[in-house]
């Protein structure tokens, strides 16, 4: 209980779900290579020893370190004096902070301990009951504390061109190196860019590129066990499934995510003509075949798709299913129809799957050690049964925002968005769903069910709106006004959702305080000219 306690306190992320995910798309025979490779079998054993394994967008890295960690896993089972810990950075997590991290190491290790290490004891009796947040060099203070009590300690970092506070992450890495503690083993997946390039240059003692014969024999597997196992191609001859085969080895170049790609187009292909001219006009590059699934959207599905992929790009933490239905339903610029619709929801949210196609996924992550639900920071559950829809790589917000795509002479250069104009928009559809639930008999349970997007429209739309905070935005503007509006229904409801959350504690928050605090200029001075009074308590 006394465990659970600190557990509780240390509020660390699970760090199991992303590992179930990446594992769920492993194929089995794939990643052996590494297992077999000399610089890991040097990296596991020597001391004070760091690895960087590296390679192009798409490669299967993700992949390929969880089947890393499953490997280090069964071997510190085997012995009870060795632990290991990992943490996959995800760039739809765009508020993990390095003490985020160090949270969960600490967490993991302790967990392989039989008893409560005295460092984290300290720790905890000394900022249990305090409101300070635990600085991050007290936790990494610890964490090497712990470290230190293990015969051998190895921890693995996913995705290092991931992590939102990348400079901070690899100044800690640099930090944790330079500890010298012979025990533990430190490795690293990313692409090879140059501030990470630049700062494990020094620290590491082995370097695994991935490229080459092994990363091509992998995808081999992948797509042999894809044509045997699928249902779409299972039908095929043996000459049909002989074709595809050479036609995709020989164009992916390395890459996994594009063999993805052209294997979900190709199970659309309902004859041998068919598959055969789609097998002739393949594209060449990630950024093709991206291309390429956004012209086979189909127009009445365009206003959806592209806010949805805008949310999903910039929005805060992920969406579930339902509150993606409810961004697609939402349209904030319409001008001879509601801003919300009801009958613009998704009969079914696996639709999403169908109009967008590989550029999103959905994660089902149904688990019962965790109750069925998610809960995130805002006092959002969400079903685990229902999952999580994401970007299915982090090449496709990169292809989102890119030159390639606002430089396109043609239809597809409307996809193109960057951050603030993506915020700008996010912010205008939270205000309007806010302002479509306009009921006089207060906010319940029942009615953050109906309206699943509900919860991150009240407690986010403010820091998505700092992005115009001079109010230039005349649309996004109208909305605030209407929103802050304190004798209006809707204000209510949006307070009485806002103060369960706890952000402001206080009951007699104002209008005025709450675009003050969030640093909106133009609302502010809108306000003061209708005569709030800038004294008044919470204002």
């Amino acid at each position: 209980e006394h465990r659970q306690k600190i557990y509780d306190w240390l509020a660390a992320p699970d760090h199991e779900i992303k590992h179930r995910n990446a594992r769920s798309m492993h194929q089995e025979m794939t990643g052996l290579w590494f297992m077999e490779e000399e610089r890991f079998q040097e990296w596991r054993v020597a001391p004070h020893s760091s690895l960087w394994v590296h390679g192009i967008p798409g490669a299967g890295k993700t992949i390929l370190c969880s089947t890393i960690i499953e490997e280090l896993l069964r071997y510190c089972s085997s012995d009870p004096s060795t632990a290991m810990a990992f943490f996959y950075f995800d760039f739809n997590d765009k508020d993990t902070l390095p003490d985020v991290v160090f949270r969960s190491l600490i967490e993991q290790l302790t967990s392989q301990s039989t008893t409560v290490p005295d460092a984290l004891e300290t720790l905890f009796s000394r900022n249990a009951g305090a409101r300070r947040s635990v600085a991050q060099e007290e936790l990494m203070s610890t964490l090497k504390s712990i470290i230190g009590s293990f015969k051998a300690v190895y921890i693995v970092f996913d995705a290092l061109d991931e992590c939102p506070e990348r400079s901070r992450f690899l100044a800690a890495i640099k930090d944790i190196h330079n500890w010298k503690i012979d025990s533990l083993h430190l490795l690293a997946t990313s692409r090879k860019e140059r501030d990470i390039e630049d700062t494990l240059s020094g620290l590491i003692s082995h370097e695994v590129p991935m490229d080459g014969k092994h990363v091509d024999g992998d995808i081999r597997v992948h797509v042999s066990r894809t044509l045997e196992e699928d249902i779409k191609f299972r039908m095929c001859s043996a000459g049909e499934k002989e074709m595809v085969m050479t036609t995709l080895t020989q164009g992916a170049q390395g890459m996994f995510r594009w063999v993805v790609c052209q294997l979900d187009a190709l199970r659309k292909c309902k004859t041998p003509a068919a598959l055969k001219k789609a097998l002739t006009r393949l594209p060449k590059t990630l950024n093709q075949t991206y291309d390429r699934i956004l012209a086979a959207i189909d127009e009445d599905d365009k206003q959806g798709a592209l806010s949805l992929l805008k949310w999903l790009a910039f929005s805060i933490g992920t969406l579930s299913t339902e509150e993606a239905v409810d961004v697609i339903a939402t349209d904030p610029d319409a001008i001879d129809e509601p801003l919300f619709d009801l009958s613009r929801r998704l009969r079914d949210p696996r639709d999403i799957l169908t109009i967008c196609s590989s550029l999103v996924t959905i994660t089902c992550q149904a688990d019962s050690s965790n109750k069925g639900n998610i809960n995130h920071h805002d006092g959002r559950v969400v079903s685990m049964e229902a999952g999580e829809i994401r970007l299915a790589h982090f090449s496709v917000r990169e292809y989102l925002i890119s030159e390639h795509l606002r430089t396109s002479m043609t239809v597809l250069s409307c996809y193109y968005f960057h951050e603030k104009i993506a915020h700008i928009f996010i912010a205008k559809t939270c205000l309007a769903y806010l302002l479509h639930v306009d009921q006089d008999n207060g906010i319940n349970g029942n009615t953050t069910r109906s309206y699943p997007l509900f919860r991150y429209a009240a407690y986010n739309w403010m820091d998505h709106a700092g992005w115009d905070p001079a109010g230039d935005q005349d649309d996004l503007h109208g909305l605030i006004m209407m929103l802050l509006e304190p004798t209006s229904t809707v204000y209510v409801n949006w307070m009485w959702v806002y103060h369960e959350s706890d952000r402001w504690a206080e009951s007699g928050t104002y209008p005025l305080y709450i675009v003050a605090e969030t640093g909106l200029e133009r609302a502010c001075r809108h306000l003061l000219q209708k005569g709030l009074d800038v004294n008044a308590p919470g204002g």
